[in-house]
């Protein structure tokens, strides 16, 4: 997973944002392959890599918010909400560990 297909995954289209993207993206494969305890040596599948999207887009969200009001419309976020989402989609990937 590079950083044009995260940006296509995220819906960005400026490279305004590449440097800290580039980052975030490095990161969270870094936990995912962690996590999951598996280090892709294959290639990541499509399935880890939306994982590893979600990863990336929690890092920018501000925790301390729990709801958001704009005009008629509103919006509740859960505490922990994306990062549980991603790990739905890692959990297959996940290999067992033998100590």
């Amino acid at each position: 997973m590079d950083l044009e297909e995260l940006k296509r995954r995220l819906g960005i289209t400026d490279n305004s944002q590449d440097g800290v993207l580039a980052e975030r993206l490095e990161d969270a494969i870094d936990y995912a392959k962690t996590w999951c305890n598996n280090p892709f040596a294959d290639g990541i599948p499509s399935g880890a890599k939306r994982g590893i999207t979600l990863i990336v887009k929690s890092m920018g969200e501000n925790s301390n918010v729990a709801s958001q009001t704009l005009g008629d419309m509103s919006k509740t976020f859960y505490q922990d909400g994306t990062i549980n989402e991603a790990h739905r989609y890692l959990r297959p990937y996940k290999k067992v560990r033998f100590i």
